[in-house]
């Protein structure tokens, strides 16, 4: 994006410093910095990106947006910077003028993004949220990425607060968007489920144009969620009931679809739960409301493998099957990769993380999901919780614990055999994929 710092100034309301100069890009980290950047230095809880502004200068930046005056540099001063990254991309994203789709929910938000973007981009050019870039600075950023010719925008949302969501939507002004679920996450953030569902559903904000929204009839939260889009257009889906998005037959690898466009036609799939069931119709909704036909959505399933961390399934050793499902774990996404995981047949086993930010009730809710493995036919569970004690007494079967992931890795490599399954699973500050490469090598 070649752009005139004046044209950065009239959008902030504010003044340039030094001469007017054009800038080719835009970057918040000084370490990403090529020559002609815009550099825009963020404060967070631990760090202040204006003290790498003189780095940032070093490595080529062009110009600077600083809530400090400098000397000697083209800058434009304001109160907040990224509150100034927000408007740009803002403006941006409306220069451009492309059909926005925007997903949030607790679990499969980058699932159904990345799955959505391979529909759209059958038939338009697409961009989609850059790599995990969900919050009030990933957003802006993955906007910034976008070409002129881009059409369509897919952006996933998520949220640790209140508000969150609200950011998020008064920057992009989606057309098209989708509460995928909600379910016990954060809780040291939101303290109450209540609060997740209050915050998830900023989605629905009213920004004065009919927005399009894809709600799940099979949901328990789905009359509440229709009572808050009395002035949107509401689009549903089911794998049980009557809906414009419904799965009418499945098998072990094919669903066959229904949509109000077309008659039936058939996807390829890799597995049967209902989580990732409801993920595809959700994907395949959001993208038909854009103008996607089967045509276009058929290929975008071909040889489809999830994306890295979200249950994603690889050969390993001697000829396991280690399914990667590290990226993050709450309760009810892990009671839905079990469910994944069963589906497969064959020797089940689990090597379980921490599930983080649940605050007071973090030990019930580990027993509980031990309870839950045990009920649906894990064999084996392989621990490296801050509960291993507690879960070992509810699984009361085969586990095993431990206190490192080096040791882990060493104890379950010679156990690996042919039709094993393995799922690993954990909270993301845990960096569970180091186990995956492990096992996979």
């Amino acid at each position: 994006m070649k752009t005139k710092l004046s044209k950065i100034v009239n959008i902030l309301n504010s003044t340039v410093s030094c001469s007017d100069v054009v800038f080719d890009g835009i970057s918040t980290d000084s370490r990403t910095i090529v020559p002609n950047n815009l550099f825009i230095p963020l404060r967070g809880d631990k760090y202040d990106g204006h003290d790498y502004i003189d780095k940032a200068i070093e490595y080529g930046a062009a110009a600077i947006i600083s809530e400090k005056v400098l000397i000697n540099i083209p800058h434009i001063k304001v109160n907040n910077t990224l509150n100034a990254l927000n408007k740009i991309s803002s403006y941006y994203l409306q220069d451009i003028n492309p059909t926005v789709i925007s997903v949030t929910g607790t679990n499969g938000k980058t699932t159904v993004t990345d799955m959505t973007s391979r529909i759209t981009s059958n038939y338009k050019k697409t961009l989609k949220t850059y790599k995990n870039f969900n919050n009030n600075i990933g957003l802006p950023l993955s906007i910034l990425q976008a070409k002129k010719s881009d059409e369509i925008f897919v952006l996933e949302m998520g949220a640790s607060k209140r508000g969150d969501i609200k950011e998020l939507v008064e920057i992009a002004r989606p057309h098209i968007v989708a509460l995928l679920n909600v379910s016990e996450a954060h809780l040291e953030t939101f303290e109450s489920l209540e609060n997740i569902l209050l915050t998830k559903e900023e989605i629905f904000l009213n920004q004065g144009y009919k927005k399009t929204v894809i709600l799940n009839k099979d949901d328990q939260y789905y009359d509440r969620w229709v009572g808050k889009n009395n002035t949107n257009n509401i689009k549903t889906i089911s794998l049980t009931e009557k809906a414009d998005y419904m799965a009418i037959d499945i098998s072990s690898n094919i669903m066959r679809v229904k949509t109000p466009y077309e008659s039936e036609f058939q996807i390829n799939i890799t597995n049967n739960e209902s989580f990732h069931l409801m993920n595809l119709l959700f994907s395949i909704a959001l993208a038909c409301e854009s103008g996607a036909r089967s045509d276009h959505i058929i290929p975008a399933f071909r040889n489809y493998n999830n994306v890295e961390g979200r249950f994603k399934i690889y050969n390993g050793f001697n000829n396991s099957s280690i399914i990667d499902s590290s990226y993050n774990a709450n309760p009810a996404s892990f009671r839905a990769s079990i469910d994944s995981l069963i589906s497969m047949g064959s020797n089940s086993w689990v090597i379980m993380g921490q599930m983080g930010e649940l605050g007071a009730d973090s030990e019930e809710h580990h027993v509980e999901l031990a309870h839950y493995a045990a009920k649906k036919g894990v064999e084996k569970l392989f621990l490296l919780t801050e509960h291993n004690d507690a879960i070992s007494q509810a699984f009361n079967s085969e586990t095993y614990s431990f206190s490192n992931k080096s040791d882990l890795v060493r104890f379950i490599k010679p156990l690996l055999k042919n039709n094993t399954n393995v799922l690993i699973k954990a909270s993301r500050y845990m960096k569970f994929e180091t186990i995956v490469d492990e096992l996979i090598s």
